[in-house]
């Protein structure tokens, strides 16, 4: 489905938090090379200023997870993340999980909290999109493969038509990114570019 019109449209904005996109961040303390995941930074600005513009709602979402990760079970089992425990990833009221400068939210905006990849998980945000009669997702963020494709396949599976702005999108992995837009683009939704998205809010 083309991306024609930002009728019924929202913005969401997953986790450009600096843990995971600068390098200072926890994920670059703990080894990951994250500038894939700052790289998607240029497209979000624009793409929220877009939003913006066009007057439909931006959400941004935010990871947010105690210092030892005991929020949620499988972080502290799963090996990939055993380098994250007791460095102050994404912890409340830290550096780690502010936004990503120069991103950050506009008065009005709507910003989700979780602590699970998807914002669907144990938050209110599709029944507070609903409210706002949203039916179509503009999706950036990151990373592509984990919390970006968690967002849009919960979206989707809640009737939410959904469009991944791919220049808006990062990851840790190149390889991951790519199959992760492929696997969106292909089940979950459509694979749309920034300027697709600049047409339609013409």
């Amino acid at each position: 489905m083309t991306l024609r019109t930002l009728d019924r449209a929202a913005v969401v904005i997953v986790d450009m938090q600096n843990g995971f996109c600068h390098p200072d961040g926890s994920f670059g303390r703990a080894g990951a090379d994250v500038s894939g995941c700052g790289a998607a930074a240029p497209a979000c600005e624009e793409l929220a200023r877009i939003g913006h513009d066009a007057g439909i709602p931006v959400v941004w979402t935010r990871a947010i997870h105690e210092n030892d990760l005991s929020d949620w079970r499988m972080l502290t089992e799963v090996p990939m993340y055993k380098g994250l425990i007791g460095i102050g990833s994404c912890v409340e009221g830290t550096w780690d999980a502010e936004f990503f400068a120069p991103l950050t939210p506009a008065d009005g905006d709507l910003v989700v909290s979780k602590s699970r990849f998807s914002p669907f998980v144990e938050t209110d945000i599709a029944d507070r999109l609903r409210a706002l009669g949203v039916e179509n997702l503009l999706v950036g963020g990151v990373g592509t493969s984990a919390c970006v494709e968690s967002t849009v396949r919960d979206a989707s599976q809640r009737d939410f038509r959904t469009y991944v702005v791919t220049e808006a999108t990062g990851d840790i992995s190149p390889a991951a990114h790519e199959h992760s837009l492929h696997v969106m683009g292909a089940l979950f939704g459509w694979t749309v570019s920034i300027e697709d998205v600049r047409a339609a809010a013409a």
